[in-house]
């Protein structure tokens, strides 16, 4: 037992750590676990002299005792009822705070560890672990402690009426230790392969879900059935591993309650006979043994939940040692900016280098075109500009119009108006869609953003304007619309630099040309870098560079 302490000490560390602001409301439900388990030692007493008493025609003590009882009653009633209200509140709290920490977390991570997981995997962590966290924290381990007050006043009152049978009923703990340590380590592994089974089955649906457009186009539907029946197989698989290794375990454990209460039976009816105790002892004898072996039941079926507990700490501390961004810069407010990218290689593996001896010069307020063919490593070089990758060699910098000089990092984001290829938003309102680029932004500079983008011709025609509601993956838009609601909410940001990736490619040539001029307006000008395969967009240029193998062609 040690060694597996001292094995999961560090999860134990975490846990602890994570429940620090909680622990007052854990001391609440464990105190009133505690009275309650005290009450069901009293209540085995109180109906021992009921019984006693009601045999012996004492209608005094007889009411005295029913009142007893009855008050007994109406405060475990009353305690079960304010213990489930704190519970649920407090395990709703700690869930969404434990959440919220982690999301935070990782979404300040490196990108490059953090674009290693699955959106499905990180989903089931934020909530499945730790939901088996909270059930660990806040009802298993008051449940411990209130069981283990329970043996212990149970175990006292039968030593103190019949000191064999209490025992009697203690036999089998060495037994219940030994074959829990033999458990753990399995029931461990098995919650971690339940976990990442899962994750992957909600990874699938996920993906299906999201593009149902391409599952019903390539005719997908019975092929998607048949892999998530794959994926829900080898769930149910580990799962009911799982829960046959816990039906083994507690037969086993239950197999030395059954015998204690049938010795504590067959011992209590023959002193019964004998004359030696009443009736009525012997009805506490029965509840009390129930006491005693019922913690030890009730501990043996809590092990797995402290085993499953450990393990979501595990798979969750993982993402706790992600790698933090730096975020070390505080930048002057400017108006003005540009961007040198200094003889940069980069590569995403050692034979494969993507960019070689790349150098581009954005000066503030000019607007510079980068061109060349699909998988050359123009979305490369958007993630080396917002920091999401570090060059190999060479320099990412920001120069502001005040002369400083930045090093490319998660501080300098806040230079940097981006919009993506393909639908980046996300369902609500038009308008919320577009403050997203500033949460601050006023409804006059929410419409005036959506005039520069081209996009409050359309959104003034909708019934509900800026409020009207679009469905995931701008359901309700055209891909157009959803490209000028994007630019919009680009604009709004307010942002010296403007990273147009492929923005307009959904639009026609005219309209494409109205975008670009009205960005071409905005004052103070941006800076703006434009990845496009079309020579429409390079006509409000002033620079245009080619990549190709890796290289830059000179600037036109």
């Amino acid at each position: 037992m040690k060694n597996w302490i001292k094995g999961n000490l560090e999860s134990f560390k975490w846990i602890a750590l994570n429940t620090k602001g909680y622990f007052k409301a854990i001391f609440v439900i464990t105190g009133l676990g505690v009275l309650t388990s005290l009450a069901g030692v009293a209540s085995a007493i109180i109906s021992k002299n009921i019984i006693d008493n009601a045999v012996n025609g004492n209608i005094q003590n007889l009411i005295f005792f029913g009142i007893a009882f009855c008050c007994i009653i109406l405060f475990y009633m009353g305690s079960n009822g304010a213990l489930t209200i704190i519970t649920v509140r407090t395990e709703e709290n700690f869930c969404n705070n434990l959440r919220l920490s982690l999301y935070k977390k990782f979404s300040m991570s490196q990108w490059t560890d953090t674009s290693k997981y699955h959106s499905g995997d990180i989903l089931t962590r934020l909530t499945s672990d730790i939901d088996a966290i909270s059930n660990g924290v806040i009802n298993v381990l008051p449940s411990i402690i209130s069981l283990g007050v329970q043996l212990i006043a149970a175990f006292s009152t039968l030593l103190h009426y019949e000191p064999s049978l209490a025992y009697f009923a203690i036999i089998f703990v060495p037994f219940t230790i030994v074959m829990s340590r033999i458990w753990a380590s399995k029931l461990k592994n098995l919650h971690k392969k339940i976990q990442e089974s899962e994750g992957s089955y909600r990874s699938f649906i996920q993906e299906s879900v999201e593009n149902m457009t391409i599952v019903k186009a390539f005719q997908l539907e019975e092929k998607n059935v048949g892999v998530i029946t794959n994926l829900h197989n080898n769930l149910l698989f580990w799962v009911t591993k799982r829960a046959k290794t816990g039906v083994i375990a507690n037969l086993v454990l239950a197999s030395g309650y059954w015998i204690s209460y049938i010795i504590t039976f067959g011992w209590g009816t023959w002193r019964l006979a004998s004359k030696a105790i009443s009736f009525g002892t012997l009805t506490a004898f029965l509840q009390l043994v129930g006491q005693v072996q019922g913690p030890f039941l009730g501990l043996s079926r809590t092990f797995p939940q402290i085993i499953s507990t450990l393990a979501s700490a595990e798979r969750l501390m993982e993402l706790e040692k992600l790698e933090l961004e730096k975020r070390n810069q505080i930048l002057n407010c400017t108006e003005d900016a540009g961007v040198k990218l200094q003889e940069v290689y980069f590569s995403y593996n050692k034979d494969d280098c993507v960019l070689n001896n790349v150098s581009i010069d954005i000066k503030p307020g000019e607007i510079v075109a980068l061109t060349g063919p699909s998988g050359e490593g123009k979305t490369t070089i958007i993630r080396l500009l917002l920091a999401l990758l570090k060059p190999d060699k060479g320099s990412v910098y920001f120069t502001l119009s005040n002369g400083e000089e930045h090093e490319a990092s998660a501080s300098t984001r806040e230079l940097i108006a981006y919009v993506p290829q393909g639908n980046t938003l996300f369902s609500g309102t038009i308008g919320d869609n577009i403050r997203n680029g500033n949460p601050q932004a006023s409804d006059d500079e929410i419409i005036s953003a959506a005039k520069t983008a081209c996009a409050w011709e359309f959104i003034e025609k909708l019934p509900d304007g800026l409020n009207t509601v679009i469905g995931e993956n701008a359901l309700g838009l055209s891909e157009g619309q959803a490209q000028r609601v994007a630019l919009a909410r680009a604009i709004v940001r307010k942002a010296p630099i403007l990273i147009l990736d492929e923005a307009t490619s959904a639009l026609d040539m005219d309209l494409e040309l109205r975008v670009l001029e009205g960005i071409k307006s905005i004052v103070p000008a941006r800076s703006c870098f434009v990845i496009t395969h079309r020579h429409s967009a390079l006509k409000i240029c002033s620079k245009v560079y080619n990549l190709k193998d890796g290289f830059i062609d000179k600037a036109n």
